[in-house]
Parts: C-alpha cells; sequence; structure tokens
C-alpha cells in the first residue's frame, strides 16, 4: 500500500474557496461570548488582555483561550443560518467537493 500525504487545508483555503468570508466572527464553544474573527489571511484575531493578537491556526487560537492543546477546529464555530457550525465541519465541505 502506498502512503499519500495531503496537505493541510487552513482558512486561507477556505477563503479562498469562498467558503468562509474575510472578517467572520468565530465564537468559542466552551463560551459564545468570547469570540473573534477570521481576517483575510486566515488567521484568528483575538482581543487578549486589551491587545489583538493574530492566530494562524485554529488551535493557537483556542489555546490562548483555553490554556490546553484542543483542536480549534472543533473549538471554534461560525454562525450560519441563525446556528453555529464548527470549523471542523466547513473543512469537510472542501474536502467533499
Amino acid at each position: 500500500m502506498k502512503y499519500e500525504e495531503k496537505p493541510d487545508i487552513g482558512l486561507k483555503k477556505l477563503i479562498d474557496e469562498g467558503l468562509v468570508k474575510p472578517d467572520t466572527k468565530v465564537y468559542a464553544s466552551s463560551d459564545e461570548k468570547i469570540e473573534g474573527h477570521i481576517n483575510k489571511d486566515g488567521a484568528i484575531i483575538l482581543i487578549i488582555d486589551g491587545k489583538e493578537k493574530s492566530f494562524p491556526y485554529p488551535s493557537g487560537a483556542a489555546r490562548a483561550i483555553v490554556n490546553l492543546s484542543v483542536n480549534g477546529w472543533k473549538f471554534w464555530r461560525i454562525r450560519e443560518n441563525e446556528r453555529f457550525v464548527e470549523l471542523s465541519e466547513i473543512k469537510k465541505r472542501y474536502l467533499h467537493t
């Protein structure tokens, strides 16, 4: 059996494909009052201790909130049609196109 490595899909790719728009708000699954936004480069921007911080990966942004290693694709959600959808679900949509 031949192993073929697939490149990781980042938020920038989801933006480029039109699945996520720049400046989309993201909400923590643990507390929807914790929010940030996705910039045009696919980074998650959070305000921490009064300072804007940029995280190139969802897991890094999640770790900054909970101080634990967590799957950021599951931790962060966006609103679609009045419901929350995990970033992992958006990523699955891309992988199935």
